[in-house]
């Protein structure tokens, strides 16, 4: 304190708004920035679990809706019609230029055999089966070609 009282009034008045600003800045950099950014890192994380809560508000709704709309009798169709059904999907969209070979397997199921697809399709045109018909896979083999994408695959397709 004595070393304080010895500087001239202008050392002491600049050396207390030194500490001052110095002060200022630590408090700035080493409190309120973190604070804030931590506030807005909240805000946002905040808003998109809100955002994520309305979609799924929205998922479930149409879960229940479809829940209790009626079954279709789509698995009392005789075997030829689920035969035809396939054969119709495979000669339309991606997998028409496929080499593939159908064929009735007991009551309710289809084999089918595709030497060259693509993968990506193949997993499209099964997931429509079973959004539009209710069809799933039952068994499914599953070999690697030497192209991109392109896959040998022998499944047999079954109405649930």
């Amino acid at each position: 304190m004595n070393w304080f009282k010895q500087l001239a009034p202008h050392e002491r008045r600049t050396l207390m708004i030194g500490t001052i600003a110095l002060s200022s800045l630590l408090f700035y950099f080493l409190i309120w920035e973190p604070f804030v950014t931590a506030r807005t890192q909240l805000e946002n994380i905040v808003a998109s679990q809100k955002s994520t809560l309305q979609w799924m508000n929205k998922a479930a709704a149409e879960v229940q809706q479809l829940q209790h709309r009626p079954q279709t009798t789509s698995a009392k169709k005789p075997v030829q019609s689920l035969l035809n059904l396939i054969d119709k999907s495979t000669r339309i969209g991606a997998l028409r230029n496929a080499n593939k070979q159908i064929e009735a397997k007991g009551k309710q199921e289809v084999r089918v055999n595709f030497e060259e697809v693509s993968f990506t399709d193949l997993m499209r045109w099964l997931g429509q089966l079973y959004n539009q018909h209710q069809i799933q896979v039952s068994t499914m083999s599953i070999e690697q070609k030497h192209k991109p994408d392109k896959v040998k695959v022998r499944l047999t397709l079954k109405i649930f």
